[in-house]
């Protein structure tokens, strides 16, 4: 993804759409009660506690991938050999200890932690790479929650 200067991401435009994206999926999130939360989704699927839960190691992943992006100036990979299929279930897991009142705020502060972070980049490294630090905010923030909106309302 290479971007024209009139076209480039700017922090602002990112911080905007993450807390809309945010605003419509905490609602629905904190709308829900224990039975909903803990509710399988499927056979075989996650339960809405869970996919929060995910949501939470993503955001914290990409805080800690855009941290030391902001150290190094060069994109950063997901941690060791992990694919994303090994972070979801281990993210999944981690919440069958916990209530669904720690997970639903987990995801608060990891969203803030994650917004924080973003409001201290600037709009070079946004764009820098190709626009790698853009995807990687996109597909871990505002586009993911996306993802999972029908999840929330199923």
């Amino acid at each position: 993804m290479s971007f024209g200067t009139a076209d480039q991401p700017l922090v602002r435009n990112t911080l905007r759409r993450m807390d809309e994206g945010w605003t419509a999926f905490h609602a629905l999130a904190s709308a829900l009660d224990n039975a909903q939360l803990t509710a399988r989704l499927g056979e075989g699927a996650w339960t809405r506690k869970q996919m929060l839960a995910h949501i939470s190691a993503w955001h914290e992943l990409t805080t800690d991938r855009l941290l030391r992006f902001g150290e190094s100036g060069e994109p950063v990979g997901l941690p060791g050999d992990e694919g994303e299929d090994a972070i979801n279930l281990r993210a999944a897991r981690a919440s069958d200890g916990r209530t669904t009142g720690e997970v639903v705020i987990a995801a608060s502060d990891t969203h803030r932690r994650l917004r924080r972070t973003v409001a201290a980049m600037t709009d070079a490294q946004l764009a820098a790479h190709d626009g790698w630090a853009a995807a990687v905010i996109a597909g871990n923030s505002f586009d993911h929650y996306a993802e999972h909106l029908d999840e929330l309302r199923a």
